[in-house]
Parts: structure tokens; C-alpha cells; sequence
């Protein structure tokens, strides 16, 4: 068969596959064809089949720099090197874009996300790929089976989750702790459902966007806050005995909404930034009322092959609910529509790249 078909291409017959990448000179993303990566002994060839599309995509400064342009791919094993012994030729399988070394200063302490290993990516060209070769290390360390009944629209949701899960693990909540949670896009969606696993009592979401709070409400938040008609500190702290929220996840990439996000968390409680900002804006601080309220800022950037692990086993598990937060799906050809709709962020919730077009 080709290599826009079902199995594994003859590689003789074609020895080219549609990839989208980001072109930095011209500053766009584009479709070009490619040689089929040959991959080496302990590497594999994935088929992409469902990729989805991050919100760091359409920030400036990733694209312009080292950033990863396609990485969250679920996927058939095309071929396996010789050396492999995790997976197999048809394989159903997730493949994380970033692994850290796991032996460094940064990993041993758990910071996973500073260890220089870490900003290598594990696909070539692209997870936008009919095809990509996947590195030796994202193979052995952040590949994970997909089980017959998890999709592959499903399977690509892991790595996302996983930056969720990392982030809530970082608030240091406790059990019976509230949490407001600003944005409610696929992150804060499913950080509905992550905090709950951890034990949250109240759990608010703020947006914009109503029909993205009705969904929120329906996936387990007790307060769905919009504040175009909404005050969210009045209304958050109503529900709250008087308190404001004890754990704020900005989710939204604004400084407006972390500035908003340290006005909304209570003493002692912990504000933690997801949202990617633009690398050179600022934020206005008052340390004196940190200090006496002792409130906790602690960013959380990205995940671990730990976080994709315990991530997945909720969403094997059904605990983890993905499938109605995917809103759009695009064929390959689709990439500039779907990072445009990516970009207008009201209109979508998670957008699916499927490179063989089904």
C-alpha cells in the first residue's frame, strides 16, 4: 500500500509523505513533501493518525524559536527498529514530543521541564506527518500503548492532559481545597476533572464564553462565572463562605488574567500560571501584600513521562473524560485554517490535525 493508505508503505514505490512545518524564514506554516524518514535501530516510524492542536502554536515567540511544531500525535507503530522492545508494528500508541534525560541535576530534583535534554524534539519532520520518525529516547521513556477501546482522537489528548496534570500537582492542592480555575478552553476543561481527582471542594471556572461554561458545569464545576456580567470575586467568594479561592489556575495566556487570577487567590493559597504568555511582557506586582498573605506563585510549564503516564491511566479509565472537548477536525492540507480557528480561541475548544485525512 501507499503512503497515504491503510499499513505500512512500500517503500519503493514512494519515497515522499506530506508534512506540515513551520517555516521560520517565511514565518508561515506550510505543506511540503518530504523524503520517508529512515529510522535507525532503536527508533520507530509512526503513522500519525489524530494530532492535536496546541495553543502555544499560535504564540509568536514559540514558533519563532526552538519550539515543537506538531507534537501531540496518537498513532499506528509503522516500523520498529531493530533494537525496540516496548512497542511493535501495529502498535496503537501515544508518542510524547519532549523527554527529559530522567538522570540530571533538574530531574532528579523534579524539574523534568529544565533539563537541557528536554528542548530536543522527538519527531522528524513533524507529528503533522503521513509519517515521523521518532527518537531513541521519546521511544524507550514517553511512549505509551493506547488499550482497544481508547481512540486515536483520544490518544492524542495525553499530552495536553499530562501538562494539566503537572500543573495541578503544582498547586500543592489539598483535599477539600476550592479552586477557580480562569479560561475554560481545553486546559481548564480538563483541569475540571484533574482537580476533582485530586480532592478539590468548590471548583469555579471563569470565561468569556458561555457555551464553554455550560460545558464546564456539565463536566463537574459547581460555578460557571462570566465576567462580562459577573463579578468573579463576588460571586466566587459567596459560594465560598466569604473566602476567595484557596488554589487559582490561570489558564489563560494573558497577563490581564494572572494579574486577575493573584487578586482572586485567598491567604495562603497558591496562584499557578499554565498560560503562555508573550516573552516580553511584564506583570505589576505588590510584594508587600505577598508577603503578608503569604500567596504562592508557582508556574507550571509542560509535563514529564511520569505525568503522562498517570494521566493516561485516568483517561484509560474513563475518569478522565476527552472526547467532548474536541470540537473541529481538519485533514493535513487544513493546517492554516485550523491554527487561524486555533487562534481566535472562542470558537473552538481542542482542534484535531488527521495527516491521512480521514
Amino acid at each position: 500500500m501507499d503512503a497515504r493508505g491503510k499499513g505500512v508503505p512500500t517503500w519503493d514505490e514512494e519515497n515522499t509523505v506530506r508534512a506540515a512545518i513551520y517555516n521560520r524564514e517565511k514565518g508561515i506554516p506550510e505543506v511540503v513533501e518530504v523524503p520517508i524518514p529512515e529510522i535507525g535501530d532503536d527508533e520507530i516510524l509512526l503513522k500519525p493518525m489524530a494530532v492535536g492542536v496546541c495553543g502555544s502554536e499560535v504564540v509568536s515567540s514559540n514558533l519563532a524559536g526552538p519550539g515543537s511544531f506538531g507534537h501531540e500525535p496518537a498513532g499506528i507503530v509503522a516500523q520498529a527498529g531493530s533494537k525496540v522492545k516496548n512497542v511493535k508494528e501495529g502498535d496503537r500508541v501515544f508518542v510524547h514530543h519532549r523527554v527529559a534525560c530522567l538522570a540530571c541535576h533538574y530531574c532528579r530534583r523534579g524539574y523534568y521541564t529544565m533539563c537541557s535534554k528536554y528542548k530536543e524534539y522527538g519527531f522528524d519532520p513533524s507529528a503533522y506527518a503521513e509519517y515521523t520518525r521518532v527518537l531513541a529516547r521519546n521511544v524507550e521513556l514517553d511512549t505509551i500503548k493506547l488499550p482497544k477501546h481508547v481512540t486515536f482522537d483520544e490518544g492524542c489528548l495525553i499530552e495536553p492532559l499530562a501538562t494539566v496534570w503537572r500543573a495541578v500537582k503544582r498547586t500543592n492542592i489539598q483535599i477539600g481545597d476550592s479552586v477557580l480555575i480562569i479560561g475554560a478552553g481545553f486546559a481548564g476543561l480538563a483541569a475540571v476533572q484533574i482537580v476533582r481527582i485530586f480532592g478539590a471542594g468548590l471548583v469555579g471556572i471563569c470565561d468569556l464564553i458561555d457555551y464553554k461554561l455550560d460545558l464546564a458545569n456539565k463536566l463537574g464545576a459547581d460555578l460557571g462565572i462570566n465576567p462580562k456580567n459577573q463579578d468573579a470575586l463576588e460571586v466566587f467568594r459567596a459560594a465560598n463562605e466569604g473566602r476567595k479561592a484557596d488554589i487559582v489556575l490561570v489558564i489563560a495566556g494573558s497577563i490581564a488574567a494572572l494579574e486577575q487570577g493573584i487578586q482572586l487567590t485567598e491567604k495562603g493559597g497558591t496562584v499557578t500560571q499554565y498560560g503562555v504568555s508573550e516573552k516580553d511582557e511584564t506583570i505589576s506586582l505588590v510584594p508587600f501584600d505577598l508577603l503578608h498573605a503569604e500567596v504562592t506563585y508557582s508556574p507550571s510549564y509542560s509535563s514529564s513521562p511520569i505525568d503522562t503516564k498517570e494521566v493516561a491511566g485516568f483517561l484509560f479509565l474513563g475518569k478522565i473524560i476527552g472526547l467532548p472537548l474536541i470540537s473541529h477536525h481538519f485533514g493535513l492540507n487544513q493546517i492554516v485554517e485550523a491554527l487561524e480557528l486555533k487562534k481566535k480561541a472562542t470558537d473552538s475548544i481542542k482542534i484535531l490535525i488527521h495527516p491521512h485525512d480521514q
